[in-house]
Order: structure tokens, then sequence, then C-alpha cells
């Protein structure tokens, strides 16, 4: 993002906010973690 003329500090909101979504989908789903998840999805 940063590369594509975005602030640093929206890039780092943008891969919190990433993160924030696959903490909450594993804990929703009750599912191990999945290393390969974006590579099946």
């Amino acid at each position: 993002l940063v590369a594509k003329g975005k602030a640093k500090k929206a890039a780092l909101g943008a891969v919190m906010r990433k993160l924030v979504h696959l903490c909450f989908g594993v804990l929703k789903t009750r599912l191990p973690w999945n290393e390969n998840y974006v590579a099946t999805a």
C-alpha cells in the first residue's frame, strides 16, 4: 500500500484490520488456524 502512495499509518491500519478479522474468524468458527488459508480461499 505504501508503494501505491498510501501513508505508512494508513497501510499499518489496513494490516492491523486484516489481522483482527483473521483472529476473530478463528475464534468465531473455533477451527484451528490454517497457515495456507490464502492459498485455499
